[in-house]
């Protein structure tokens, strides 16, 4: 028969022993945390309000000095009809890609040389483009792409990603009171921009056209008309729920 002193005895040392074992299972695991993946967006549709029109002389000769001096003095003179033109943002012109290469016969022989030189126009108004780039002596247009100025692509770009991370917010918010947890916390987030494409054929906003094919006076400069781009901020992301 065990007496009252040794009852007490057995249970401090009970006592010792659980405590021992807990502190050595550690404190309960705790709960793992609610994390809810979203996504928003935030998109619009922009008119092209930048042209970039490119300009080429094709050349052919016997010799390669001679076709590189005449496509300089092509591009020269070229130059000087459209500079008096230029204004800043408006109209702008810029040099491109000039080359020489020899042209080779059935048996592999160099019988003459080809060369070819651009220019490119830019700017906003489009309407004094499309007549600058015309009835140029040698030169002709080849390209024409329309598109976004750059302030107006970096205005519209800053202005969706706000509107896409608000709306991202308000989704967390709705997600948190539906699950009646007290708010969220931002555990990551990824903030990604595209533009809309065309489906097949040349790149939107791009006119491809042959020398030979391509108008020669002003009477014939064919009309810009802008078309549209859309522009679509995607905020990817996931946020914990807070108890």
């Amino acid at each position: 028969m065990v007496g009252p002193q040794a009852r007490i005895r057995l249970g401090v040392a009970a006592a010792a022993l659980a405590s021992a074992a807990w502190a050595m299972a550690g404190p309960p695991p705790a709960e793992p945390p609610r994390v809810v993946h979203l996504q928003a967006q935030a998109e619009q549709r922009l008119a092209h309000d930048w042209v970039v029109v490119t300009l080429a002389a094709r050349l052919q000769g016997a010799e390669a000095v001679a076709v590189q001096a005449q496509l300089r003095a092509t591009v020269q003179q070229a130059l000087a009809q459209l500079r008096p033109q230029q204004q800043e943002e408006l109209l702008e012109v810029s040099s491109g890609a000039l080359s020489v290469q020899p042209r080779y016969g059935r048996e592999g022989q160099i019988v003459g040389w080809q060369g070819s030189a651009e220019l490119h126009v830019q700017g906003r108004d489009l309407a004094r483009i499309a007549t600058a780039t015309q009835g140029l002596s040698g030169m002709a247009p080849v390209a024409v792409r329309l598109e976004l100025a750059r302030p107006t692509r970096r205005a519209a770009e800053a202005a969706l990603r706000q509107q896409a991370i608000e709306a991202f917010r308000r989704q967390a918010d709705e997600v948190a009171q539906a699950f009646g947890a007290r708010g969220w916390v931002l555990r990551e987030a990824n903030v990604g921009m595209a533009q809309g494409t065309g489906a097949g054929g040349d790149p939107p906003g791009m006119r491809v056209m042959s020398a030979t094919s391509a108008p020669g006076g002003a009477a014939d400069a064919w009309p810009l008309e802008p078309g549209l781009t859309w522009l679509q901020v995607t905020v990817i992301g996931s946020v914990v729920l807070q108890p």
